[in-house]
């Protein structure tokens, strides 16, 4: 099992990159979600990486978040979903699209993923939500734009915060909605940082 890689990104497409370690360059596909926390190509960068073995060959998966591997993860172990509909899911959908999903246990948006019916987008509703929880990722309704709660000033503040500090955008925005969702909206910039980044730290490479 391939557990991450840290190199030098010297390539890739929409659905893949081109991360080169030690004179190797190893194709990793990633979802959009990645493919948009990824710095430019040239520099180095880290993904944390799922190794998928079948007949004929391998895949490698990138994620930038832990998070993001822990939901490709848990979306795998669902009957009918394999590893390029789960990247699909979290393309559409993005964490946050994902998540609130689930909490809403709300087929309808799986429906959006290419190659996903009805009957596959009701079972991701129904068996997401506990493979989730089993891994300890919280099911917050995070607002998606359209139709969603609007971003406040302080969670805005925060998150771009985070990120400086280097933290993914996905991953960063995510843990400021779980916090700013337990702390009421008018919890200020500051509480958010520090909520964040205490359920974020430990070992980070």
């Amino acid at each position: 099992m391939i557990d991450h890689l840290r190199g030098r990104l010297s390539g890739g497409g929409k659905d893949f990159v081109v991360l080169e370690c030690a004179g190797v360059g190893f194709r990793v596909s990633v979802s959009s979600v990645t493919r948009s926390d990824l710095p430019t190509e040239g520099e180095v960068c880290f993904l944390r990486t799922f190794l998928h073995m079948r007949e004929g060959g391998s895949d490698l998966f990138g994620f930038s978040s832990e998070t993001e591997r822990e939901i490709f993860l848990a979306m795998i172990g669902v009957s009918g979903v394999g590893p390029r509909s789960a990247l699909s899911v979290l393309s559409v959908l993005g964490i946050a699209g994902v998540l609130s999903s689930c909490a809403r246990e709300d087929a309808a948006p799986f429906t959006r993923v290419p190659g996903i019916g009805k009957k596959l987008a009701q079972r991701i509703a129904l068996e997401l939500p506990d493979r989730l929880k089993k891994v300890s990722v919280e099911l917050t309704p995070v607002p998606e734009g359209e139709g969603g709660e609007a971003s406040s000033e302080p969670e805005v503040e925060a998150v771009e915060a985070l990120i400086a500090l280097g933290f993914p955008r996905s991953e960063a925005q995510v843990t400021v909605a779980s916090l700013r969702k337990e702390s009421g909206a008018g919890a200020p910039t500051e509480v958010l940082i520090r909520g964040a980044l205490k359920r974020l730290s430990g070992p980070r490479r």
